[in-house]
């Protein structure tokens, strides 16, 4: 049911439209027709807003920003109690996250595991609510053999050595079993099977580029001036964490890839929310043009901060492409989940972390970025660059 800021705004836009004392009833009738959907709408972009009540039911107020291109780009103000929540859940998940990474093997691939089990959980609870856009979704046992599956996916390619046949057959051997399932049904759909792949392709087969990233070896780093070696942080890191031997190209790749994507985020939403003002795109009405030109920034200046500090051996050249990948896969990624959630009519895609909302609502950003890196920095950078270190 519309909300009563709804039925304001309905009633500004009548009257605007020609709904005043003298209008006759046909008139008013059809001007308050029109003009219900655009209050729809703006009810639609204001809900992260409305929505975020606080425990004295009061709503936190939004700064809405008018657009030259006849938009309006809603800001909406955080409550202080949520902010803190979310930075403290900020703050836990990437110190467990920065320890994974720093283990390696099989403590990072189970943590990607888990990444890989939630956001498939997710998934599935989206497209179950995408009535209009998915009439007939994945049956529930479909889906919780899909999230199985998902889950147990990059700890199959671990075991295989991190190796492209591993996690193709992966991916087809899961879709496969899945398939051959929905096929039994007496009355299959084929949307069933679509669903079904991509969420084992956005689930599975994307998560286990972040293991593949952390298993690139460490021959590709000469230790030395250029290299790691050089380097006062790396070469001084200390023994009880596994001393400067741990800093392979593995870790450094993924170190830096997980930063560029913080500083996407972070840098969009600072200069997005003091000098946003024209809309970058329809489906995320909050995102502007501002913003993302910042999170570009600060995302370039991350990588070659996190060039310098890590002695990562690589160009000028190379290090804007691998920010410029980082922050363009990251953005990819986060509208694609609010492609999904605008479809499913859901405002948040779960609530297991405090203060974000869904395991996907936090890391969309990182579902296509790891594919994307791993790909630059074992494909393009040893024969764009030719080895060259600019």
């Amino acid at each position: 049911a519309p909300r009563p800021g709804v039925l304001v705004a309905a009633a500004a836009a009548g009257r605007n439209a020609g709904t005043g004392a003298g209008a006759t009833p046909q008139l008013r009738r059809r001007a308050m027709t029109r003009s219900a959907p655009q209050a729809l709408r703006a009810s639609a972009a204001l809900g992260g807003a409305a929505d975020d009540a606080d425990a004295s039911g009061r709503r936190p107020q939004a700064d809405s920003v008018p657009e030259s291109g006849g938009f309006t780009i809603v800001k909406p103000k955080v409550s202080g109690t949520k902010l803190t929540t979310r930075i403290i859940s900020g703050v836990v998940l990437g110190v467990a996250g920065f320890l994974a990474m720093l283990s390696g093997g099989l403590v990072w691939a189970l943590w990607v595991c888990l990444g890989g089990f939630l956001s498939a959980k997710e998934y599935f609870t989206l497209t179950g609510n995408m009535t209009t856009e998915l009439p007939h979704p994945p049956p529930k046992w479909a889906s919780n053999v899909s999230v199985g599956l998902c889950g147990v996916f990059t700890l199959f390619v671990h075991l295989a050595g991190g190796k492209l046949t591993a996690v193709i057959m992966a991916t087809l051997g899961a879709f496969g079993i899945v398939s051959f399932l929905l096929i039994l049904q007496e009355d299959p759909h084929f949307s069933q099977f679509t669903a079904t792949l991509f969420g084992i392709f956005y689930c599975g087969f994307l998560p286990a580029f972040w293991v593949k990233l952390r298993m690139l070896s460490a021959s590709a780093v000469a230790m030395g001036s250029t290299g790691l070696g050089g380097n006062t942080l790396v070469s001084g890191w200390p023994a009880l964490l596994g001393g400067p031997e741990v800093w392979t190209t593995g870790l450094v790749a993924t170190l830096i890839t997980v930063l560029c994507v913080v500083a996407s985020d972070v840098g969009a939403y600072v200069f997005g929310k003091t000098l946003g003002r024209h809309q970058l795109i329809a489906i995320s009405p909050n995102k502007t043009i501002e913003g993302a030109a910042g999170g570009l920034m600060c995302t370039l200046g991350t990588a070659f901060l996190m060039r310098y500090m890590l002695g990562w051996p690589a160009g000028v050249m190379e290090t804007i492409g691998l920010g410029a990948v980082a922050f363009c896969a990251s953005v990819f990624g986060d509208l694609v989940e609010s492609v999904m959630k605008r479809n499913a009519g859901m405002k948040d895609s779960g609530s297991i972390i405090p203060g974000h909302g869904g395991f996907l609502d936090r890391f969309d950003s990182y579902m296509f970025t790891g594919v994307v890196v791993y790909f630059y920095i074992v494909n393009v950078m040893p024969h764009w660059f030719f080895g060259v270190v600019l």
